[in-house]
């Protein structure tokens, strides 16, 4: 009798402790899946990290005055350039500026490169040229023209969409999409193509032109085959996980999908939501309080960061051995 009313108090004592001191599942999981190393930083303790930013939307100072969007992102540039442990690179995932075409763009893409240092066609965040920064285009880069040519004459002009037909044929090349490796890493930039939609009455659901089968998914297999990279990231505007039926990839969702499965990829950055969005391929959503996150105990996580724009907002992946891990989307104060 005197056993079962102390197993009694014992299960009374769980459930209040339970009541008192509520922990969400998701936080729970995350927890145990990676309790050997918890932290708020992105600074790594051993190997290396990059940033990820997205959306700065620049604007020249005739349509910005108080240049606003500039100097958030520039808040972000600087901050990450002063501090002791600097960041391998950073990455900018689309809509660089508000309108990329004609005039207009060729003065905004002028007001984006004041926030930068260039040498030999390569975008550099410090005046020592340490820390690259590499880019893809958004919509908003796309805008007035639906080309990239400003993008192209002003930001990157290596990885230029192919005009000769037989190259076009041999080498299946279309959109705008580059390799980066860094030590243990491979980063896979997508062009998501500009602002589309499916369907002429649903013209308020924009989505990305990309991607199509023939080019971007078969380049996008040719190069996982051949790649023998430990971690595989892929950056890109439009998400192909999201909330909303809109606002994402509007062709080959699945099989981007379950290509990102099949070869063991841990990210896919993405912006143009302008929020801080986790997700797995089933559309479950990781909080920002749950974070960080080691990515390599995960399926492939589709990543969303904070428009810089809207408060210069970043976002740190550190790379530590066979461990991917994803930080908050943090800001700049």
């Amino acid at each position: 009798m005197k056993n079962k009313r102390i197993v009694l108090e014992l299960f009374v004592i769980l459930i209040l402790l339970i009541n008192i001191v509520p922990i969400s599942y998701a936080s729970f999981i995350n927890k145990t899946k990676h309790n050997d190393r918890i932290s708020n930083f992105c600074v790594p303790s051993d190997d290396f990290y990059f940033v990820h930013l997205t959306d700065p939307h620049i604007m020249h100072k005739i349509f910005d005055r108080s240049e606003n969007y500039k100097n958030q992102l520039s808040k972000v540039i600087n901050y990450f350039s002063s501090i002791e442990d600097k960041p391998a690179f950073i990455v900018i995932t689309g809509d660089l500026v508000s309108i990329g075409g004609g005039i207009i763009g060729t003065l905004n893409y002028r007001t984006f490169l004041e926030c930068f240092y260039k040498k030999d066609k390569q975008l550099y965040a410090d005046e020592n040229y340490t820390i690259p920064v590499y880019t893809i285009p958004g919509n908003h880069d796309y805008l007035l023209r639906l080309n990239l040519i400003n993008y192209h004459r002003f930001i990157d002009n290596k990885h230029t969409i192919r005009f000769n037909i037989m190259e076009l044929l041999e080498n299946r090349t279309l959109n705008d999409r580059y390799v980066i490796k860094h030590e243990n890493l491979t980063l896979y930039f997508l062009d998501s193509g500009h602002g589309y939609f499916l369907k002429p009455w649903e013209i308020y659901k924009f989505r990305g032109a990309g991607l199509s089968y023939w080019f971007d998914i078969e380049w996008l297999e040719r190069q996982f085959r051949k790649d023998d990279s430990i971690h595989k990231i892929i950056l890109m505007h439009y998400p192909a996980v999201t909330w909303s039926d809109y606002d994402q990839i509007a062709r080959n969702i699945d099989t981007f999908i379950n290509l990102c499965e099949g070869y063991d990829i841990e990210l896919v950055l993405a912006g143009h939501t302008h929020k801080s969005r986790v997700f797995d391929k089933d559309k479950n959503f990781y909080p920002n309080n749950v974070l960080p996150l080691n990515c390599s105990q995960y399926p492939p996580l589709h990543v969303q960061t904070d428009a810089c724009k809207e408060g210069s907002f970043y976002r740190c992946i550190t790379i530590s051995g066979n461990d991917v891990w994803l930080n908050p989307s943090k800001q700049v104060q």
